[in-house]
């Protein structure tokens, strides 16, 4: 009878542990994965010059502005007076000839020198063009050499 008593502990002790077994308990956490994207906007393939007919017509360049976030953009010329931009020969500042300098994006204006910032919702590659002319043709007595200017870019994002 004590084999059976012994069994029958053993036994009731192996039931006994696969039940303690299936009833284990489960815990469980969470980690958060995120990602944090910086705003950031580029000026690229600037023209490295544009070259101004004597005449009135204009020589052209380009850049492109890419931005992740929405962007607004504004130009100005280094040679300004007021509203009225000019290329001024290197040599003697008071030689200046008036130029007509616009900047557009798909045909609408970026102001240059004046006037408020032109606001685009960025997430693309915008190629804005550059058109620089004389306001007036080179004449016999326009005082020969090197005249120049810069347009400046500027974009606030």
């Amino acid at each position: 009878m004590k084999t059976l008593t012994k069994i029958s502990l053993v036994v009731i002790a192996a039931l006994s542990s696969a039940l303690v077994q299936t009833q284990a308990a489960t815990t469980s956490a969470s980690i958060p994965v995120s990602l944090t994207i910086s705003k950031k906007c580029t000026i690229s393939d600037v023209s490295t010059n544009i070259v101004i007919p004597n005449d009135t017509t204009s020589g052209t360049g380009n850049f492109k502005v890419t931005c992740n976030t929405p962007y607004s953009i504004s130009t100005s010329t280094t040679n300004t007076t007021n509203a009225t931009t000019f290329v001024k020969s290197t040599t003697n500042a008071s030689h200046t000839l008036n130029t007509h300098i616009a900047v557009d994006l798909n045909g609408t204006a970026v102001p240059v020198n004046v006037g408020t910032a032109l606001s685009q919702p960025g997430l693309t590659v915008d190629t804005y063009n550059v058109n620089a002319a004389l306001v007036a043709a080179v004449v016999a007595t326009t005082p020969a050499g090197f005249y120049n200017d810069t347009l400046n870019i500027s974009v606030d994002y």
